[in-house]
């Protein structure tokens, strides 16, 4: 624990001195003093320290300790939550006893309050009930109720009303078969439902009429009249308007997914807006009557109103339409007309809480954070880097990325960020385990962090990779942008062969068609420019050590990457600083910048990782002059200083040393350095191709056996090629899969697989007993994504194996390319021995005479040369490859005849050919039993 409580303190100490005073113990990363909330000190405070030992060495010096007459307590804080906390005992701590108790207690006279309240209204409701059901059935009772009835209009016995309960559910029944059935759907009563409402107020004229033209007088008229509005046996004028309005409120009342149609023809109807949405059906269409050019259509459902949405730019009458979601504005319009105050987020944003309503809306586009596996971190202290936090989240499972964003002005970070684990489990874990925990004096505060903005260039523009309107090219672009930041670089040094053209015509100050024109004799234009990229290559990494650049970084299979140096390639020949540097800096402030002198590829060095990536991101791939940016992260540690100035031991050197002082006697090397220490070296024929006859296959396999638990089994025997677990996706998971319990393994050696076969039969594997058979199945090489490391031996002679020669190259090419570096004893290009086949095997060996010449041209031509676009790698031939020939031979003959074998089992036994080419049939019986 960083962090350390200080009680007991001055009542009038300022934050200043106590900064002055515990700052001289370490770096404070967070001083908080306590106050109540009428702004009384509370004579505490907690201080943050950036490490423990710090905090440890405050308390041991700073405890019992006086300030200003004051007699101080120091200790270090309990964890979030932890049982070792201390009760607190302040009247102004929530969680101390006296207020624990007087929560209790309020909480206890509140629930006595409701269930006095419950009973009080139990109480009277019976009462009520009671004095009606004494009542019920007495005829008096009921008589004083109809008297007092507000809605009667006149005596029931004046007016001749009919109370027989018969004839009024018989007029019930009508009035709902009349109702029921409304002539159109329109919530706003703005469009087409006027012809059917005429129609019923002329069917409703037409009894009066009737009624009229009898022979009886004025009385028993009005009295008519009046028992047919009290029992309203059909629906009057009056009537039939207050229905259609109640019909109209109730409709007004839904809430309604609405689309607002823009574009509309004139003279659309709402049949034409019917059958523009079939088969889905509106609940309603609004026409205004007075403008024109749009309409509304409402739906019951969302998933309605999406399906609706999908005719979005279709064409009405010959017309394009265009739809906008208008659901939340119509709700505000209907509250505005019926005087209420419907908080809609246009209601919220209008008014002063702009704030809260960017919290609301941000919680609500939080992800899950086993879905995303995302996390948003914040209270970090300003002295934090990315490499901490790295190491801190490191220890839950592999990190994808740490953005920690910078502040432009003061170049601090902004105390929050985000990190992105490969997989959501352990970002989780990481969730469950650090939220709440102290970290470099601070209580470390984790959130699921929210969706990642699209901010891509080709999200902006609508480009999206599996998009059939997009051409070869675009698609390709987009693809490599997405594996840009992949960490594998395949050759660093690579320079165009265009560039190399420029630069060799500026250097001998020619032009580029001279130089490429054999014509007049001399070396092929494939040799020129690959003994030109020699040079120059030669020559930019004699630059690059002047620079403080250590070349070996690049050779070496690094695992890790660095996180501010970006390698760019494939620059235009002869480019400057000047022109990269405003590329480049938008994006932070640039460390440095090393371009060699032929212009080609730079190293540039950010301040801030974020920045860095940020800009790597953004240039990938991007045109830069006439030819696309290719950029890399450098590997890590690649330069012998830092931005300050100081020194960089790389890993390596520091493990080498240790080796030495091992040798010398000293073996001082701790426990957790042996990992480094003891690394094993590849085998001999681990590059490789396996044997033929060299798979087998692995029956009664563990389904939770992992293809590492086989290789350990059988790494004993001899080097394996590959191992193969036979899965499938599982049905309930797709995106796991199970194991079938059988799989396959393939050795490097024919040898090592029959040695398997014979005593590693029935043997136990993860407790199941494994049977061993031959398979004639061949297993795809499995390739990790790293690039394969040439063996790097030392000198053993003159002679030097040359692999990767393309097949179009003569000898005469080979031969110039390396006798520019010394006499030359021999070159042998080993020939295909194949029927009607001709040219090398794509390989050579080449003899000098002195072992000078020969060092000189393996350390020029094994950096970075290429030969009709194929680079040439090097290798020292190993004492065993003074025979090559003969074991090239002797290789080549046994892959020939067990493939001519294997073709032999394949071909059918109903003909064969002799050798003089003459087809024979084999006599009847001889053959295969007739089908």
């Amino acid at each position: 624990m960083s962090r350390i409580i200080v009680k007991q303190l001055p009542k009038k100490i300022t934050e200043e001195k106590l900064r002055n005073i515990f700052g001289t113990k370490g770096i404070i990363t967070d001083l908080q003093l306590k106050y109540t909330p009428e702004g009384k000190f509370r004579q505490f405070c907690f201080v943050g320290y950036s490490s423990e030992q710090e905090a440890q060495a405050a308390v041991k010096h700073f405890d019992n300790t006086c300030i200003q007459t004051s007699r101080v307590r120091v200790e270090l804080c309990a964890a979030l939550g932890s049982e070792e906390k201390p009760q607190s005992w302040s009247k102004y701590a929530k969680d101390s006893k006296k207020n624990v108790e007087k929560l209790k207690a309020v909480e206890k006279e509140l629930e006595k309050e409701k269930k006095a309240n419950k009973k009080t209204k139990e109480k009277k409701i019976n009462k009520v009930d009671e004095i009606l059901g004494k009542h019920k059935d007495d005829p008096e009772f009921q008589e004083f109720l109809k008297v007092h009835d507000k809605t009667r209009a006149l005596w029931a016995n004046d007016a001749g009303i009919n109370d027989d309960p018969t004839t009024e559910q018989d007029d019930a029944e009508e009035e709902d078969e009349d109702t029921s059935t409304p002539g159109v759907r329109n919530d706003s009563g703005v469009d087409a439902g006027d012809e059917e409402v005429e129609d019923e107020e002329n069917e409703e004229e037409e009894p009066a009429e009737k009624l009229a033209a009898k022979p009886i007088s004025d009385l028993e008229y009005m009295k008519s009249l009046i028992a047919g509005n009290d029992a309203t046996p059909k629906p009057t004028r009056s009537s039939s308007a207050k229905g259609q309005t109640n019909t109209k409120a109730a409709k007004g009342d839904l809430d309604l997914f609405t689309i607002k149609i823009h574009n509309v023809p004139y003279n659309t109807k709402r049949q034409d807006v019917l059958k523009f949405f079939k088969p889905l059906k509106p609940y309603s269409v609004r026409l205004p009557a007075k403008v024109h050019g749009f309409c509304y259509v409402g739906f019951k459902t969302e998933k309605d109103m999406a399906k609706a949405m999908l005719k979005n730019k279709s064409f009405i009458k010959g017309k394009q339409v265009f739809f906008s979601d208008f659901t939340e504005q119509n709700k505000v319009t209907k509250s505005k007309n019926n005087g209420e105050s419907v908080e809609s987020e246009t209601s919220i944003q209008s008014s002063g809480n702009a704030k809260w309503q960017y919290q609301h809306d941000s919680i609500q586009k939080e992800d899950n954070i086993s879905v995303s596996g995302r996390i948003f971190f914040r209270n970090l202290p300003y002295t934090t880097t990315e490499d901490d936090l790295r190491k801190l989240f490191e220890g839950y499972g592999p990190v994808v990325e740490v953005n920690l964003p910078v502040d432009k002005l003061t170049r601090q970070i902004k105390g929050f960020g985000t990190v992105t684990y490969m997989m959501p489990e352990h970002a989780l874990k990481a969730f469950n385990s650090l939220d709440g925990t102290d970290f470099h004096g601070r209580l470390l505060h984790l959130m699921p962090a929210k969706e990642l903005a699209n901010d891509d260039d080709a999200k902006r523009d609508g480009l999206d990779e599996n998009d059939p309107n997009l051409t070869f090219q675009q698609k390709k672009a987009l693809k490599l942008k997405k594996t840009a930041q992949q960490s594998i670089g395949w050759n660093t040094l690579f320079l165009g062969p265009n560039a190399v053209a420029d630069l060799l015509a500026k250097q001998f100050k020619t032009t580029k068609e001279r130089i490429l024109d054999t014509n007049e004799g001399g070396s092929s234009a494939a040799v020129r420019l690959a003994l030109g990229e020699t040079q120059i290559v030669m020559e930019m990494k004699k630059f690059l050590e002047e620079e403080g650049v250590r070349l070996s970084a690049f050779d070496e299979p690094s695992v890790k990457r660095s996180n501010t140096v970006i390698l760019a390639k494939n620059l235009p020949a002869d480019t400057q600083v000047s022109e990269l540097t405003p590329i480049f800096a938008k994006f932070g402030p640039i460390g440095r910048i090393v371009l060699p002198p032929s212009g080609v590829t730079a190293l540039i060095e950010y301040c801030d990782p974020a920045e860095a990536r940020q800009a790597f991101k953004k240039l990938a791939y991007s045109k830069f002059k006439t030819v696309p940016l290719f950029l890399e992260w450098a590997p890590e540690q690649i330069f012998t200083t830092t931005l300050s100035g100081e020194p960089v031991i790389p890993k390596q050197e520091e493990v080498k040393k240790e080796e030495v002082e091992t040798k010398n006697g000293f073996d001082e090397t701790k426990q957790g350095d042996k990992d480094l220490v003891d690394e094993k070296p590849l085998p001999e024929d681990a590059d490789d191709e396996p044997e033929p006859n060299t798979t087998l296959f692995l029956r009664n396999l563990n389904f939770k056996t992992v293809p590492e638990t086989i290789i350990a089994h059988f790494q004993h025997l001899g080097t394996i090629h590959t191992v193969e677990i036979a899965k499938r996706k599982d049905p309930q998971n797709p995106r796991q899969f199970n194991s079938l319990g059988y799989g396959f393994i393939q050795f490097k050696k024919a040898h090592v697989a029959e040695h398997a076969l014979k005593d590693l039969q029935l043997t136990k594997i993860d407790g199941n007993q494994v049977e061993l058979k031959r398979s004639d199945r061949i297993l795809k090489t499995q390739d990790d994504g790293t690039r394969r490391q040439v063996k790097q031996k030392k000198q053993t002679g003159t002679k030097i194996l040359v692999r990767n020669i393309p097949f179009q190259a003569q000898y005469k090419e080979v031969h110039d390319i390396f006798k520019a570096f010394g006499l030359m004893r021999s070159l042998r290009l080993p020939k295909k021995t194949g029927p009607g086949q001709e040219g090398h095997r794509g390989f050579g060996f080449v003899d000098f005479l002195t072992n000078t010449d020969a060092k000189h041209a393996f350390d020029a031509l094994s950096a970075s040369t290429h030969l009709y676009g194929r680079r040439l790698v090097l290798e020292w031939a190993s004492v065993e490859d003074q025979h090559d020939v003969e074991e090239l031979r002797k290789r080549t003959a046994s892959k020939f005849t067990a493939t001519v074998a294997a073709g032999e089992a394949k071909r059918s036994k109903r003909a064969f050919f002799d050798m003089e080419g003459n087809m024979k049939l084999p006599a009847d019986g001889d053959g295969d039993d007739a089908e």
